[in-house]
C-alpha cells in the first residue's frame, strides 16, 4: 500500500531531499505554529468571503480559489521564503536553471460534497520534455487539518519516475498506488510537478482549506502573472529574496531584462531608462568570449 513519508520540521534537509528524490512527495509536519496559522486564516478570510465557488470540472463546483496571495497575506510572504522550502527548491530546480521563481500562489477551499478531482501531473503546464530535472515543485500548506474524509490531497508516490506518452504518464495508477497527504494544520505537503495527484473528495460537512505555493524554473513563464498579481507599490516593500522570486531578476543569458538592466533596479527606485546596457552572461561563456577576443587581437 502506498504511503507518504512524514518528517518533523527540524529534519535534516538531506533526508528530506532523499525522500523527495525517491517518492516525489513528502509531508513536513507542524512547520507553522498556532499563532501563524491564526494569522493566515485571518488574512485569507475576507477574500474567501467575497469569492464565489468555481464553476469548472477541473477546478470544481463546490471549491473556492483565491490567488495573488503575496499581495493579500503577509504570512504567505513568509511561507514563500521559508528556509526549508528554498533548500528543497535549490536542490531540485537548480538542476535545470540558474535561478527559479514563484510559479503560483493559490488558497484552495474544498467545500462539503466536492468530489475527487481528476488525477493529473502539473508539469504539462510547460509543454516540453525535461528528463533529469523538475520544471516545477508544489507546496501544499495545510490551513486546516487534512484528513482522509475532508479532501486531503491524493498522491501517487513514485509516479514522477513513470514513463510518459508525450507529456502524460503512460498509465493510470492502481488503487493501492494511491494514498493521501494526511497532515495536521500547519504542515506542508511538497510534491513534484511530475507527480500524479489530485484534490481529494470532501465527504464531511465542513470545508477544507489549503494554500499552494508553487515554484518553477526561472526561464519559464509563470502560471500566475506575478507582476500584475503583486502591485508595484507592494513589491517595493518586500525583501529582495521575495522580489526575485516574483520574477524581478535576469536569467542568464539576458532573459528578463528591461532597458538592458536587472528589473530589480525598478523596485530600488533607480532611473534605468537609457541608462546603458549590462551584460548578463553565464560564466561558462567567458572562455569562449576570451578566445574570440584573442583571435581578433591576433588578426589585427
Amino acid at each position: 500500500m502506498a504511503k507518504v513519508q512524514k518528517v518533523r520540521a527540524d529534519e535534516n534537509i538531506a533526508v528530506i531531499n532523499e525522500i523527495l528524490e525517491r517518492d516525489g512527495c513528502i509531508v513536513i509536519e507542524n512547520v507553522l505554529n498556532k499563532n501563524e496559522l491564526n494569522k493566515l486564516k485571518k488574512e485569507l478570510a475576507p477574500h474567501f468571503d467575497e469569492t464565489p465557488n468555481c464553476t469548472g470540472d477541473f477546478y470544481g463546483h463546490a471549491t473556492k480559489r483565491v490567488s495573488s496571495l503575496i499581495a493579500k497575506s503577509t504570512l504567505c510572504q513568509q511561507m514563500t521564503v521559508h528556509p526549508v522550502i528554498l533548500a528543497v527548491m535549490d536542490e531540485f530546480l537548480l538542476k535545470g536553471c540558474g535561478q527559479y521563481q514563484l510559479n503560483l500562489t493559490q488558497a484552495i477551499r474544498i467545500g462539503a460534497g466536492e468530489p475527487q478531482q481528476i488525477m493529473h501531473p502539473d508539469d504539462p503546464l510547460f509543454p516540453y520534455v525535461h528528463p533529469g530535472h523538475e520544471a516545477m515543485i508544489n507546496c501544499m500548506w495545510a490551513v486546516d487539518e487534512f484528513t482522509a474524509e475532508n479532501g486531503a490531497t491524493n498522491v501517487v508516490p513514485g509516479s514522477h519516475r513513470w514513463e510518459r506518452v508525450g507529456l502524460i504518464p503512460e498509465r493510470v495508477p492502481l488503487p493501492d498506488e494511491i494514498t493521501q497527504g494526511v497532515m495536521p494544520a500547519g504542515s506542508v505537503l511538497i510534491y513534484f510537478g511530475s507527480l500524479l495527484h489530485c484534490g481529494g473528495a470532501n465527504r464531511t460537512k465542513e470545508p477544507r482549506t489549503g494554500v499552494v505555493l508553487s515554484y518553477c524554473q526561472g526561464w519559464l513563464r509563470q502560471s500566475e502573472n506575478q507582476y500584475l498579481a503583486v502591485p508595484l507599490a507592494i513589491a517595493k516593500t518586500l525583501p529582495e529574496r521575495l522580489q526575485r522570486l516574483l520574477g524581478y531578476f535576469v536569467h542568464e543569458p539576458n532573459l528578463g531584462q528591461i532597458e538592458g538592466r536587472d528589473p530589480i533596479e525598478l523596485l530600488q527606485g533607480k532611473n534605468i531608462v537609457n541608462a546603458g546596457f549590462e551584460e548578463f552572461l553565464p560564466a561558462v561563456l567567458q572562455p569562449l568570449l576570451d578566445e574570440h577576443k584573442a583571435r581578433l587581437k591576433e588578426a589585427a
